[in-house]
């Protein structure tokens, strides 16, 4: 049997950075799986995901049907409408869930707040994190927001401190008002978790947020191995 390619449908940003940790990401799933991979985007920046569908595949046209992955935090807008749209009209191709609240999320974020945490510490005497701000993107789909929130309460569980959810677009708590809340709370060690999956606007705006209010930002998730590991297991399930 031929391997299925797998395609990575992806967000976009005109951040090179961020395209650069996209494309590698998917290298990597690609190469664990030992199949041909292409990326897709949505929105910002080409190849768009239905021009990859359609078009003949770098490793040649005699391939079945993608395999396709959502590189997605969250089931919002794009992962509900974009990327079906862009499915709809190519035969055979199978579309994974996005990442979702998985416990592969869950550990790359903990290791995220943990790794800022100690790169900020000025002591190795210093007291640890007290309260955890888990900051996304945004999303208008209220499925997608609750997600987040979910996310929130398992990363303030495995670390054994309040959390919270802010968002830096669309409806929601904003993180500079849950800062102060926290703040206001007595929580003086805050880290603020960025549900972001590369660099890009959204990351940037988090990490300014961060300093304005006194906390610690972490770095995106995107590239972290538990995140690998999850896309490897996305298209591992999705198929027989």
């Amino acid at each position: 049997m031929t391997p299925r390619p797998l395609v990575l449908a992806a967000h976009g940003t005109a951040d090179p950075a961020g395209q650069a940790v996209v494309e590698q990401v998917a290298a990597r799933v690609a190469d664990v799986l030992g199949v041909p991979h292409q990326v897709g985007y949505v929105d910002v920046c080409g190849p768009t995901l239905a021009e990859v569908l359609a078009g003949p595949s770098d490793a040649g046209d005699d391939l079945d049907p993608a395999v396709v992955v959502p590189y997605f935090l969250a089931t919002g807008y794009h992962v509900r409408h974009d990327v079906p749209t862009a499915v709809e009209q190519v035969d055979g191709v199978v579309v994974t869930p996005a990442l979702g609240v998985e416990d592969e999320v869950v550990t790359a974020l903990v290791d995220r707040v943990q790794e800022a945490w100690a790169e900020s510490s000025t002591s190795p005497h210093e007291v640890g994190v007290d309260a955890v701000l888990l900051t996304a993107a945004g999303s208008s789909v209220d499925a997608a927001r609750e997600e987040v929130a979910r996310l929130a309460d398992l990363l303030g569980e495995r670390l054994g401190i309040p959390s919270s959810v802010a968002f830096l677009s669309g409806p929601g708590p904003r993180p500079e008002d849950e800062l102060a809340r926290l703040r206001a709370a007595g929580h003086a060690r805050i880290v603020l978790a960025t549900h972001l999956l590369a660099p890009g606007f959204f990351a940037d705006r988090a990490s300014v947020i961060a300093a304005e209010h006194g906390a610690v930002a972490t770095d995106v998730v995107g590239s972290h191995q538990a995140i690998v590991d999850l896309l490897v297991r996305r298209y591992r399930q999705a198929l027989p």
